[in-house]
């Protein structure tokens, strides 16, 4: 079994939003299989962001820990905490940035599909989200479903909070 695992790596365990750095470990029978993958992923990594990556890796791990832990349980808690009173279904993450939330009991929402709801998200409101049936193949599961990342800033959340609040509403009952 051990000749058939591999690891791949990346940056969720350092909140590396958006940064292209990884690694793998193989067995070296696999090493021409990761190659080409590994031109793509890697081998255009911006000079100054190795640098950078390396500082990174660098800082104490009270710092990943403790410091950057609370901001993003705070940042998460926050957009959480608006989303629900918007009427958004929230479950917090364990482990993630990203909040898997149901839509259905939004207003403006109701009834659009995943794409069109992160659509009228992103030209309506003017905040981004990931339609929740991109996550589930062929499988309806996904239909009621969006995703929002809490990894920005905290006034680039604070930002999207005031939008969403500004132009949704929860479904009256």
């Amino acid at each position: 079994m051990t000749s058939l695992s591999h690891s791949i790596q990346s940056h969720p365990y350092y909140y590396w939003s958006g940064w292209r750095l990884g690694w793998c470990l193989h067995p070296p029978a696999l090493s021409s299989l990761y190659r080409g993958v590994h031109d793509q992923l890697v081998a255009m990594a911006p000079h100054p962001m190795q640098y950078a990556s390396l500082a990174y890796l660098n800082l104490p791990t009270e710092y990943f820990r403790e410091t950057l832990s609370s901001r993003y349980i705070n940042r998460i808690r926050k957009l959480a905490d608006a989303l629900k009173s918007i009427g958004f279904g929230v479950i917090l993450p364990e482990g993630s940035y990203y909040l898997f939330v149901d839509f259905e009991s939004v207003k403006e929402l109701k009834g659009l599909s995943p794409t069109d709801a992160a659509m009228y998200l992103l030209q309506e409101v003017g905040v981004a989200s990931v339609p929740g049936d991109n996550f589930y193949g062929k499988s309806e599961e996904g239909k009621k479903y969006l995703r929002f990342a809490a990894c920005r800033s905290d006034t680039d959340i604070d930002n999207a909070i005031v939008r969403l609040k500004e132009k949704l509403h929860p479904v009256m009952m």
